[in-house]
């Protein structure tokens, strides 16, 4: 396999890693089968207004019995989980990064077929074949992005975190179409998005929670909507200039081709921008939490209360 695809496919690798970190996926029992998983996800979604709901249904779910009678019962649960209101934090941040996932791989689905890009692409590869990468890799990042939300606490600071990030990286590059598809960012532009701002988004995180732990799940979330949000950014900047905007430095592209080196370039900066937030978020969330330790508990004095 190219080196290329293994390193544009590297989100769905810590996508995968994530989930199976996952001591909750294990089964517990030999009642621990899809649908009470699938159910157990959904519940983790709610509100605090809803949560008596969802341990209402994960009970009546425990006294049916067949695989697809549980299965429906499960899908039905999860599908009103999402779509009746009050939303809890983790379903909202949801919503919005399977809107912007679909968003962005239908504008990226619809340039390869204007532009007839099945018929070229990145490095001799097919466009058809890069656009699998792009959906690949994007389901990764939802998938990765959907395990963190269920954590108590994460969702708002993850993706405030992940928000912050994106914006930092298009204000480095500018915020216009023709800045986005020719930046070429200078040494101290890589120090603030590459290591600045992830070490700031993990340090936070674990300061929000006074966990490192935390910490480090804020910046994997941050991580992956930052990418998501960057690639979406950068995929309508493409759109609105097509072919045309500033020449590529490389020179001699016809339309399609410059259109498929832009739109191949998106890709990489999303691998780039959602591993480094991933990897130096995680290494700034562990040392802030050597330096910054939870204060003990305190400790009941029987003698005193007698």
């Amino acid at each position: 396999m190219p080196l290329f695809i293994v390193f544009l496919l590297a989100p769905v690798a810590v996508a995968i890693a994530v989930y199976r970190r996952d001591p909750r996926r294990l089964p517990d029992g030999p009642g621990e089968d899809v649908p009470l998983r699938l159910l157990r996800w959904a519940a983790d979604l709610l509100s605090p207004q809803r949560a008596e709901w969802g341990q209402a249904m994960l009970g009546e779910l425990a006294h049916l019995t067949g695989r697809w009678r549980r299965i429906r019962f499960a899908a039905g649960c999860v599908g009103a989980a999402l779509l009746m209101p009050p939303w809890g934090r983790a379903a909202v941040g949801l919503w919005a990064m399977a809107g912007i996932t679909a968003t962005t791989f239908a504008l990226y689905a619809g340039l390869t077929v204007h532009y007839r890009l099945g018929a070229g692409g990145w490095f001799g590869v097919g466009g058809w074949i890069a656009l699998v990468v792009v959906l690949l890799i994007c389901i990764g990042c939802l998938v990765g992005a959907t395990v963190l939300l269920r954590r108590p606490g994460i969702a708002l600071p993850g993706l405030v975190g992940g928000l912050f990030a994106a914006t930092v990286g298009l204000a480095l590059a500018g915020f216009g179409a023709a800045e986005q598809v020719t930046y070429v960012p200078t040494g101290w532009h890589r120090g603030v998005a590459l290591l600045a701002v992830p070490g700031a988004i993990g340090a936070a995180g674990t300061l929000w929670r006074r966990d490192p732990a935390a910490g480090r799940r804020v910046a994997r979330l941050a991580a992956f909507s930052a990418g998501l949000l960057q690639l979406l950014y950068a995929t309508v900047a493409v759109a609105v200039l097509g072919g045309g905007g500033p020449p590529d430095q490389d020179g001699g592209f016809t339309v399609r081709g410059t259109v498929s080196d832009r739109l191949g370039n998106n890709i990489v900066h999303l691998a780039v921008t959602t591993l480094s937030i991933a990897l130096v978020g995680w290494a700034a969330a562990a040392l802030t939490g050597q330096l910054v330790r939870r204060a003990p508990a305190p400790v009941d004095d029987p003698v005193g209360e007698a």
